[in-house]
């Protein structure tokens, strides 16, 4: 079934899952640290950080355009994460982390025929991926009180939703790099 699953995505595609991936892990530890300083530790970390966490996810889903995308992040972001034994490993408990997020923006996709490709989508696929993480994290293993998870849930969902409209605009950003729009501008141009 997981071979199935995976044929549904091109070389290319899983190339640019893997490159994102491990890009939003290796900025993770510097990223945590700003938050840190921000946020001190009356706040989830993720929960601000979620910014350039979310960056990562919705970036990927934007530029592979396929259904599914998310999943496959989680899915390579929490291996890393156990395999290099980095940022507070959990062992197994990754695959919450990581996986369920993914689960949940894929989930919530369903509601936009053309899956992540506006401002509106974006911004939810972003707002609900982190909001999902730091409710998993600040339920199963900070064990806030109802009101603290609540508040820091809210607020992750808003940075995230940033994160996933960063991720829209870059992706734009991106668009004009592609090869030979450079000749073609210049030749509509003479």
């Amino acid at each position: 079934m997981f071979k199935k699953y995976l044929q549904h995505f091109t070389t290319t595609d899983l190339v640019i899952i893997a490159l994102l991936s491990a890009g939003g892990i290796a900025t993770k530890p510097f990223v945590r640290v700003l938050a840190q300083v921000f946020t001190g530790s009356l706040v989830p970390i993720g929960t601000v950080a979620g910014i350039f966490y979310m960056l990562w996810i919705v970036l990927a889903c934007i530029i592979v355009n396929k259904r599914g995308t998310a999943i496959l992040v989680g899915i390579v972001q929490s291996v890393l994460v156990i395999v290099f034994d980095m940022l507070g490993n959990r062992g197994l408990a990754n695959l919450l982390v990581y996986v369920v997020p993914g689960i949940t923006l894929e989930l919530v996709m369903f509601l936009f025929p053309r899956y992540v490709s506006s401002f509106v989508s974006s911004f939810m696929a972003g707002g609900v991926a982190n909001a999902t993480g730091s409710f998993i994290v600040s339920w199963v293993f900070m064990r806030l009180a109802p009101v603290p998870l609540i508040g820091a849930v809210a607020v992750s969902y808003l940075f995230g939703g940033i994160g996933g409209v960063i991720a829209f605009k870059l992706y734009d950003v991106i668009k004009g790099f592609r090869p030979g729009q450079a000749e073609q501008k210049s030749r509509k141009s003479l």
